[in-house]
């Protein structure tokens, strides 16, 4: 039976290739921080198949914890925790910007070091979901998009180190996808005095004027996203990158195909009808 660990397993893509992933017949290990009575814990422990891990990914201890879980071997990480900071950089603290690496960057770094003699093994792969904006920037995620471009740029030069050895490497660059990652992003409780404020503004309002979307909706974003990394983790070779959702794979058209100018009138007009 193939193994596989996912982080970020309390909610959507990673709560849903838990249950996909077990449901094919892996032996899944999922993984989620906070206190072990939480909700999702149970959730994903009724689940057949699937282990419960508590893993704080920026954890050293707990890092350790989970590549003594895998010692015997390996057959795929999918590194999904991570959370959206939204705001000007100027308005936000060191704090915030150290945590938003080392969450989105820092911590998948060190899992997948830790847990490579686990995914030499059994020659597994390794999957990573970075972003959208992992290969284009918009105002307002500066912090956000820093870390997917490190994530996406880490999972292509260790694509190319680990290949003589039999591990695949991905990097996951999904769209915009309502799974309730928009109710995760962390952002400034105010901008204060500064000259981006209306624009600032006008990009939250367009968030809050496009809405939720139904538990219904958000749940099949999920399983189809889920549907897509288990046939990932099951071909016989993985891409260099993954483009997930027609929007993602437009922008990236769009990026190559029009003028830089163009396309930089064309984010920012986008994120919020002007910086100014």
């Amino acid at each position: 039976m193939k193994t596989v660990l996912i982080t970020g397993c309390s909610s959507g893509f990673g709560f849903a290739a838990a249950q996909r992933f077990a449901t094919a017949g892996w032996s899944v290990l999922a993984t989620l921080r906070g206190p072990a009575d939480r909700p999702e814990t149970a959730a994903l422990a009724a689940i057949p198949g699937v282990t419960v891990l508590p893993l704080d990914v920026t954890d050293p201890a707990q890092r350790a914890a989970a590549a003594a879980a895998v010692a015997g071997g390996l057959d795929c990480l999918i590194n999904n925790a991570g959370y959206g900071l939204y705001g000007p950089l100027e308005a936000l603290d060191d704090d915030q910007v150290r945590r938003q690496i080392a969450t989105n960057l820092e911590a998948p770094i060190l899992l997948t070091r830790d847990l490579l003699p686990a995914l030499r093994l059994r020659r597994g792969r390794v999957i990573n979901i970075s972003s959208v904006l992992g290969f284009i920037g918009t105002p307002f995620m500066t912090i956000y998009s820093a870390s997917k471009h490190g994530l996406s740029g880490f999972s292509e030069a260790l694509r190319l180190e680990l290949a003589p050895h039999g591990v695949q490497v991905c990097a996951v660059e999904p769209g915009r996808h309502d799974t309730g990652f928009n109710a995760r992003l962390d952002a400034p409780a105010a901008v204060r005095d500064l000259p981006y404020r209306a624009a600032f503004d006008r990009s939250l309002a367009r968030r809050a004027a496009r809405g939720g979307v139904a538990p219904e909706r958000a749940a099949a974003i999920s399983d189809r996203a889920a549907d897509r990394l288990l046939r990932l983790a099951e071909s016989r070779r993985m891409p260099p990158r993954l483009r997930l959702g027609s929007d993602a794979r437009l922008v990236f058209r769009l990026k190559r195909l029009l003028p830089e100018a163009l396309f930089d009138r064309l984010m920012i007009f986008a994120t919020g009808r002007g910086v100014n």
